[in-house]
């Protein structure tokens, strides 16, 4: 059987496929992808600084109280200041780093766009899988403390403090997750709204408006 005809498919596709992505409707020049690549880059820094913000009022509060509390008379709050701060003294150093390093330029074409926005979604599905793990850890030594643990004071803190470090990240990672998900739909739709026709003129790209 000659390959002939399945190479000329091949070549064919990833020609129409190379017209569709540079079409002026998904290139960097379109002002719709344009606006959804910059919209990612707001949507970033909005985030980070929300983490930022949780970050700061943590580790400020966290240290407060830490300080505040005896260990003799006092240790669950001592042990729940001291986990909110640590908490929040890397969260506040993690968006900090994020917006020194800046979100980079736009994208520069539809399916750069579309890459960038479904990394972005990854890391965001990743960092809610681990704010419930976290969650649950702080649910376990929470629970533990009533199980003839020493100290269970200190054990019930750690363990509440826990359970709010991955709630309060995991709206934050989940108001994320929902708007880089409107911004995948809306690339899709650019895209859907874009088909090849092939007639006895040759191939045309439509582009729906």
């Amino acid at each position: 059987m000659s390959t002939r005809p399945a190479r000329f498919a091949l070549g064919l596709a990833a020609v129409l496929l190379t017209g569709l992505a540079a079409h002026p409707a998904l290139a960097q020049d379109g002002p719709a992808v344009r606006a959804l690549s910059v919209d990612l880059g707001d949507a970033q820094r909005a985030h980070l600084w929300r983490v930022g913000a949780w970050g700061v009022a943590n580790a400020v509060g966290g240290a407060a109280l830490w300080l505040a509390s005896s260990p003799e008379t006092s240790a669950g709050w001592r042990a729940f200041g001291l986990q909110s701060a640590a908490w929040g003294a890397v969260n506040t150093g993690i968006a900090a780093f994020g917006l020194a390093g800046g979100a980079g330029d736009p994208a520069a074409d539809w399916a750069a766009a579309l890459g960038a926005e479904n990394g972005y979604a990854d890391v965001l599905l990743v960092n809610l899988g681990l704010t419930v793990g976290y969650a649950a850890v702080g649910a376990t030594l929470w629970a533990v403390s009533g199980r003839g643990v020493a100290d269970p004071a200190a054990w019930r803190g750690h363990g509440i403090a826990l359970v709010i470090q991955g709630a309060g990240l995991f709206v934050l990672d989940g108001i994320a997750y929902l708007g880089t998900r409107a911004r995948l739909g809306a690339l899709v739709d650019l895209a859907n709204g874009a088909s090849i026709t092939a007639g006895p003129g040759g191939v045309a790209l439509v582009v729906g408006l």
